[in-house]
């Protein structure tokens, strides 16, 4: 490694110590601040209930001054309805909350065929507010309903504009709201919790009543603790931010200063940690001999012909670690390969045309070619053979010369052999081929 290469892989890693360190500490306070900031929910229950006493004008067949409710009262009778509404709302923990409620007395005179609203109009009986910081609160209201005066009002309204077929009633209606003090948070907001309905210019009279406020029905609402943290959000933000630039940086850096030597290096890695188990790696050299070489284009269509043929991939890379040679032997005669050099990375980094290597490249050297033949040397050489045809023994053995053949070559040629008889037979041919020096030299 140059000392170029050593200094880009020193400014890597400290851009990477500083990305690591400004997400964590904006990792960190942002954890801080919403740890101080949780949202929290607070149950709560909420109960309402009207009772009401019709009480009758004098009479001479009714001894009683009122009647109870559930009743059907003769309307000319009526002279006012007392009524007592009820309302309970009730926490699961102290909670400081503004509160305020309205009894408001609602007149509607309706077309009995569209059901549309021909009068209208709305007087409010009762407006309070008021403050609480306890559990459980109770809104209790007395109302003295004055249905006569109603009753007087909308018969007019009716004679008036001779109205035969309308429907009128009076509806008492009790509203809520609830806040929460600090943050106005509202619970309930103008919420029609329980109402009476009275039916209008009829001679008798069925008093409805609705609840609202289901009894011992829980809800939800949400209070947020108020804590000065935002200092905490904006810093958390920040150092996010800046690790996101910091990672940015660091991968332009790292694409800006790159070589054609270190896109190799990463290439031959990838391949060898992917494909290991189709991939023998050898050491030395590969003699392609006379055999016809076919060019691939990617390692991909590589492993493509491996899987067709069934042969292993022999991989030979030169003494620079500048280029690798990925070579599959198909027959004796023909033989595929697949260059990744840098000088072709390089070529393509800059937009040229990528220059066709010379299969002069592929290390090789003559296998008799000053070499001892030792077990360790034939090794290598079998190691370095595929499934080419196979030599017959027995003429190896012998060191039968009649297709004039060389014994070396032979071996080239040939998987299938045992190498302590290559080994006698390759010691035999020597000591003949001295003798038949011997005898050339007297001639």
């Amino acid at each position: 490694m140059n000392k170029k290469e050593s200094l880009r892989k020193q400014e890597i890693k400290k851009l990477i110590y500083i990305v690591i360190f400004t997400f964590l500490i904006g990792a960190i306070t942002l954890t801080i601040f919403l740890l101080n900031n949780n949202t929290k929910y607070i149950e709560y229950n909420e109960n309402s209930d009207i009772d009401y006493k019709v009480y009758l004008k004098e009479n001479e067949f009714y001894k009683e001054k009122y009647l109870e409710k559930g009743n059907s009262y003769i309307a000319s009778l009526i002279e006012s309805i007392k009524t007592e509404f009820k309302y309970t709302i009730n926490f699961n923990e102290e909670l400081d909350y503004n509160y305020s409620y309205k009894i408001s007395a609602d007149v509607d005179v309706e077309d009995e065929n569209s059901d549309t609203t021909l009068y209208h109009f709305q007087e409010n009986l009762v407006k309070k507010e008021s403050k609480n910081s306890v559990k459980e609160n109770t809104i209790k209201e007395n109302i003295d309903i004055d249905y006569e005066h109603y009753n007087n009002l909308i018969n007019r309204f009716k004679d008036i504009y001779e109205l035969r077929n309308a429907k009128s009633n009076l509806s008492i209606s009790l509203y809520v709201t609830v806040e929460t003090e600090e943050d106005e948070r509202t619970i309930l907001k103008d919420k029609k919790v329980s109402s009476i309905i009275i039916p209008l210019t009829q001679n008798t009279v069925n008093i409805d009543i609705s609840n609202n406020a289901i009894s011992n029905s829980s809800k939800k609402i949400v209070v947020s603790d108020k804590v000065d943290t935002i200092w905490l959000l904006l810093v958390s933000c920040s150092f996010l931010v800046l690790s996101v630039i910091y990672i940015i940086y660091t991968i332009l850096y790292i694409r800006r200063t790159r070589t054609a030597q270190n896109i190799y290096d990463k290439e031959i890695k990838s391949i060898l940690n992917n494909y290991d188990s189709y991939i023998q790696k050898i050491s030395g050299s590969y003699d392609i001999g006379t055999s016809q070489v076919i060019k691939i284009e990617s390692f991909t269509d590589m492993l493509e012909i491996r899987d067709t043929l069934k042969q292993p991939i022999l991989m030979l890379e030169n003494e620079e670690k500048s280029g690798s040679f990925f070579i599959i032997p198909a027959t004796n005669s023909i033989i595929y390969t697949y260059a990744l050099r840098v000088v072709d990375i390089k070529a393509k980094m800059d937009g040229k045309e990528i220059p066709t290597y010379d299969i002069t490249e592929i290390p090789n050297d003559k296998f008799y070619k000053n070499k001892k033949y030792t077990d360790e040397f034939i090794k290598d050489q079998i190691t370095m053979t595929t499934a080419m045809p196979t030599v017959d023994v027995k003429n190896i053995i012998k060191g039968n010369t009649d297709k004039e053949k060389d014994l070396y070559d032979q071996l080239e040629m040939t998987r299938s052999f045992d190498v302590n008889e290559i080994r006698k037979a390759a010691k035999k041919t020597s000591k003949k081929a001295t003798k038949a020096k011997k005898n050339n030299k007297k001639k």
